[in-house]
């Protein structure tokens, strides 16, 4: 059975052995209404890739010693919290706080001893606040359904554990690029930034969090027709949600680009309910003229030089309610603060 990165790369192959028109194909005025056929009509390369190299080779805001590296192992072991469940809806009141995000005695001197997580008890507890209000709600009303912000804003919670700097979607202005010479607008659900930006691109990384009801990202119009199916994620699987989910997401991750603190790229998540994927967006200096200025009716995808086409890397999705899933997250965004703090000074 071919793999789910084979399938990618050859899913990549095929697209550029057969030619497509995308003759008439107009890009929506935001983001929040892609699909794959603009992705592919930009001619970006999708590839799976592993959580970590992601982060340490693609992304690698900075270069991180032998020391630093054994100092997040072991942030980890501190960090190596009990609650274990597939969604919250399996998550019993009563063993919250038997049982869940309450670390031991011993973990909490770690944490203490550690500058990597001098925020972590504190805004734990504000995130085991918000988890025990969901918690709570679905219990006592067990027919609820857990709402999409409800969602975006324990993520975010979950981030500020480890001193992301987050801007929620309220406080985050609608932006626009020029892409295929057309301005296309987007908002960002969340976004990491740094703490004291001195200059405009201080933008560490963007989320996206898959929404039941997708709204144009500078739109107040009804939402009735813009019903999107809902699915359960899966850790391996792929489908056409996911595939427009990561769609929007690459587009989300074009309009902020000049706004990255990393030059020719930028970092990112997805958020379907509790899982999290990591994703970076790799666009060269001529890449992104390319991108900005052909003509948008042209019958093919966007040509470049060897070397020169976007690559966007993806990770597999990773539930932060399950235990095992959980460390190898947490590390993602422990290298991201390391790299973050060394890249700030």
């Amino acid at each position: 059975m071919m793999s789910s990165t084979e399938a990618s790369q050859s899913s990549s192959d095929a697209d550029n052995s057969r030619p497509t028109s995308y003759t008439g194909l107009i890009f929506p005025k935001c983001t929040s209404q892609w699909d794959r056929r603009f992705v592919d009509k930009l001619g970006v390369l999708q590839k799976e890739e592993d959580i970590v190299r992601i982060i340490s080779s693609e992304w690698r805001l900075g270069f991180l010693s032998e020391k630093e590296q054994l100092e997040i192992e072991k942030c980890l072991d501190a960090c190596d919290l009990q609650l274990n469940y597939d969604s919250l809806e399996n998550v019993p009141l009563r063993r919250l706080y038997e049982s869940g995000w309450v670390p031991s005695s011993d973990q909490v001197q770690q944490i203490r001893n550690s500058p990597l997580l001098k925020k972590f008890l504190i805004k734990l507890d504000e995130f085991n606040f918000y988890l025990a209000q969901i918690i709570r709600e679905i219990t006592c009303k067990p027919k609820t359904a857990i709402s999409d912000g409800k969602y975006e804003t324990l993520f975010e919670k979950l981030l500020q554990i480890f001193g992301f700097c987050t801007l929620s979607h309220s406080f985050i202005s609608t932006d626009k690029a020029l892409i295929q010479g057309r301005s296309v607008s987007s908002r960002a659900d969340v976004i990491c930034s740094q703490e004291r930006p001195s200059s405009e691109k201080a933008v560490v990384c963007v989320c996206t969090v898959k929404k039941s009801i997708q709204l144009d990202d500078a739109d107040s119009s009804p939402p009735e027709k813009k019903l999107r199916s809902s699915y359960t994620p899966d850790a391996n699987s792929s489908t056409p949600g996911d595939q427009d989910l990561l769609a929007r997401h690459v587009g989300e991750l074009l309009v902020y680009l000049d706004k990255s603190v990393r030059p020719e790229g930028m970092l990112g998540f997805t958020v379907e309910k509790t899982w999290v994927r990591v994703t970076y967006l790799d666009v060269k200096e001529s890449s992104q003229r390319k991108l900005q200025d052909l003509p948008i009716n042209g019958p093919g995808s966007v040509q470049y030089e060897e070397g020169e086409r976007p690559r966007f890397f993806y990770s597999k999705r990773y539930n932060y309610l399950n235990r095992d899933d959980r460390r190898t997250l947490f590390k993602a965004f422990l290298l991201v603060r390391r790299m973050q703090e060394r890249h700030e000074g």
